[in-house]
């Protein structure tokens, strides 16, 4: 199954810089990004806990960016919402009569990592302004 948390959540960070100064409610974000607002409201806690988005609560409330898009990488929303790493790694015993079996964990483990590190490093060269700009 695809993970849409890291690309919806870019979406919602870029709707809200897009806005900015004004407050976007989650059921705005829903509707440009054609999914549920639950769905948004829970990649807001995350963003929210990771201090790039800030909630204001009442009858005219609504959401807001915590900081300059220039300030927010991607790599900072990637890890806000994300929890595993890009590449599944097999976590089944290895068969110990197999040369392969038992070298493949080790060698898969360390190609995801250099995948989620790259894949990092290259978030971090982005920031949110950059997306903004793309739009323009």
């Amino acid at each position: 199954m695809v993970d849409t948390r890291f690309p919806v959540s870019v979406h919602i960070m870029t709707g809200l810089a897009y806005n900015r100064p004004n407050l976007v409610s989650s059921e705005q974000l829903a509707i440009s990004i054609k999914t549920n607002p639950s769905f948004i409201r829970k990649l807001i806690v995350s963003l929210s806990a990771a201090g790039l988005v800030e909630s204001v609560r009442g009858k005219s409330g609504g959401l807001r960016l915590a900081k300059n898009p220039k300030d927010i990488t991607l790599d900072q929303i990637y890890k806000a919402v994300t929890e595993s790493s890009l590449m599944a790694v097999p976590t089944k015993a290895p068969n110990k009569n197999c040369a392969i079996s038992c070298g493949m964990g080790d060698i898969l483990c360390k190609i995801s990592d250099e995948i989620q590190e790259n894949t990092l490093k290259q978030l971090a060269k982005r920031s949110l302004k950059d997306v903004l700009d793309q739009l323009k």
